[in-house]
């Protein structure tokens, strides 16, 4: 069984009517295009090498995501060329994070602990330029 987590890229312009998600079990997140009449345009692999990727959200800039990394205790900030940059560690207090939220340019973080099962906690952190 695959895993996804999806959103639709909401606006205007270019990315107006995008579904994006991400692949757990492959480590990649995945841009599809829809028509007009709801059909999928050809996917585009947008990153790679994302282990445990899990849950994401724009950042506001562009198609600049940042990502829960459940496996390794991570999030990345993934940028629209595929590049990214850790951001947040275990070193941060993360425990398996499974999801993450954007409000402003705060960072809610949930960090799950479903390997430990020892302090599940919410890690804010400040979402720079």
């Amino acid at each position: 069984m695959r895993s996804y987590r999806c959103a639709l890229r909401p606006g205007q312009g270019p990315d107006a009517g995008k579904i994006w998600a991400t692949n757990l079990d492959k480590g990649t997140v995945l841009r599809i295009p829809i028509l007009p009449g709801g059909r999928a345009e050809t996917t585009r692999v947008t990153a790679t090498g994302l282990t445990g990727i899990d849950d994401f959200a724009f950042t506001g800039h562009g198609d600049q995501i940042i990502a829960a990394l459940n496996a390794v205790n991570q999030v990345a900030l993934i940028r629209p060329d595929g590049t990214r940059t850790t951001v947040l560690t275990a070193a941060d207090g993360l425990q398996g994070p499974t999801s993450l939220a954007l409000r402003g340019d705060t960072v809610h973080v949930m960090s799950a602990a479903y390997l430990t099962a020892q302090d599940p906690n919410l890690v804010l952190a400040r979402l720079g330029n």
